[in-house]
């Protein structure tokens, strides 16, 4: 099996403390430290020998995550490392429908960037993943989400943003391109055209998954697939739900006889401690701050924060001694189909920063060669 961090380069408070947690007292923003931080925890796992980094964040949030541009951070990244891939979890282009309104799931901050950013334009997008891609010399994986939950039309759409994606990447002199929702011209002259990426014909792509009804289609089209495990908002329907759709998904797809396994990339909450009383007492607390935080977003008006949330993930996880968590990812290797582990160390952006590495360090001492 293959590990990696899921990091959404956490943010850093004075003090140490989240503002969600019942102790903050206001403590400052510490941006500069925070990326000091979250570098070390990237050279930590290039140095542990683990196989990737997946980037997760969003526009307009500070609070817990700073990342609004993925594919910048992880060009910075891959300057900085040399043997880690690194994957984006998610980059989100900015994709709207003639008429669409924002989601009621939306938080403010996405309602924001929804309602005042402009549309992604995918000859930019692949531009910039394949400048990613060679400066990492082939080791970038391009994880895009359209947030497609619920709408046929917007999932129709955000396939036909990848296919001209694919098509800029693989053709010497791009043909154009006309579609439902894209439409662009051949090229004028032969000397134009865009970067290639290092990898052929184009950078692996690993899609994430939280809406049913996107099983079937992933597996139809062959593309590589991501899912959370207990954790919120990419769970929603429960575990039991959510085996049952990654059958589906493979079963669409050897149908529609793409070549290989359709494994799945799961994406878990993960703290572990070298003792049970260690671990026992670190769960309680991150599942206390977890709680709080959840409960500000259903507060804020995200719908979703409340359909999965801390009881979903009490249930589904990857807390516990060195042990327990390799038997859970036995666990999730039968049930979901996986042959990779996203492991997400700062869940909920809660887990103080010596916990964070002390996970890091027992999951590769005593979990990962397990494995290998």
């Amino acid at each position: 099996m293959d590990f990696g961090l899921f990091n959404t380069w956490n943010a850093l408070y004075a003090g140490g403390k989240v503002p969600w947690d019942p102790t903050y007292s206001g403590g400052k923003l510490l941006e500069e430290e925070a990326y000091l931080k979250n570098y070390e925890e990237i050279d930590a796992v290039e140095a542990m020998g683990w196989d990737y980094i997946w980037l997760g964040g969003g526009h307009f949030s500070k609070q817990g995550s700073m990342d609004p541009q993925v594919l910048m951070l992880a060009a910075v990244l891959a300057e900085r490392t040399s043997r880690i891939k690194i994957g984006s979890s998610i980059h989100r282009p900015m994709l709207r429908l003639p008429g669409e309104t924002v989601s009621e799931r939306a938080l403010p901050h996405e309602r924001y960037a929804f309602d005042n950013l402009m549309l992604a334009d995918p000859l930019q997008v692949a531009e910039q993943v394949a400048i990613v891609d060679q400066v990492s010399q082939g080791r970038f994986i391009y994880g895009p989400g359209g947030r497609t939950r619920g709408s046929d039309e917007r999932r129709e759409y955000f396939y036909e943003f990848l296919e001209v994606l694919k098509q800029l990447w693989t053709e010497e002199h791009f043909s154009g391109f006309e579609g439902k929702y894209y439409s662009y011209p051949a090229f004028y002259e032969p000397y134009m055209g865009i970067p290639k990426p290092y990898q052929k014909p184009y950078p692996p792509m690993l899609l994430p998954v939280d809406s049913q009804e996107s099983f079937v289609p992933m597996g139809e089209k062959g593309y590589r697939i991501a899912i959370g495990a207990g954790s919120s908002p990419h769970n929603l329907r429960g575990s039991a739900i959510l085996r049952e759709d990654v059958k589906s998904y493979r079963k669409a797809w050897m149908d529609a006889g793409h070549p290989g396994d359709p494994t799945t990339v799961v994406r878990v909450p993960t703290l572990v401690a070298d003792t049970k009383a260690k671990a026992d007492r670190r769960t309680e607390d991150l599942m206390n701050l977890a709680r709080i935080y959840c409960a500000g977003r259903v507060a804020i008006g995200s719908t979703d924060a409340g359909s999965a949330g801390p009881d979903a993930t009490e249930e589904v996880n990857l807390f516990g001694t060195p042990e327990e968590v390799v038997d859970k990812i036995h666990m999730f290797r039968e049930a979901f189909s996986t042959d990779e582990i996203m492991f997400e160390c700062n869940w909920t952006s809660s887990v103080p920063r010596d916990v964070v590495m002390d996970t890091l360090r027992c999951l590769t001492d005593k979990v990962i060669p397990k494995f290998k």
